[in-house]
């Protein structure tokens, strides 16, 4: 039986800064927040 559907496990997407799915696993930059691009994230002048 040939199944198909989600996979059961998206936590290699969740982008640990802002925590939404990014488009594709792996080591890119989000494209949501920009974390992981070149010389830090986009939140980098968050006073926090």
């Amino acid at each position: 039986m040939d199944e198909g559907g989600e996979p059961v496990c998206w936590l290699d997407r969740v982008c640990p800064e802002c925590g939404r799915l990014r488009e594709r696993p792996g080591p890119e930059p989000c494209e949501n927040c920009g974390a992981g691009e070149e010389g830090g994230d986009s939140r980098s002048g968050d006073s926090r």
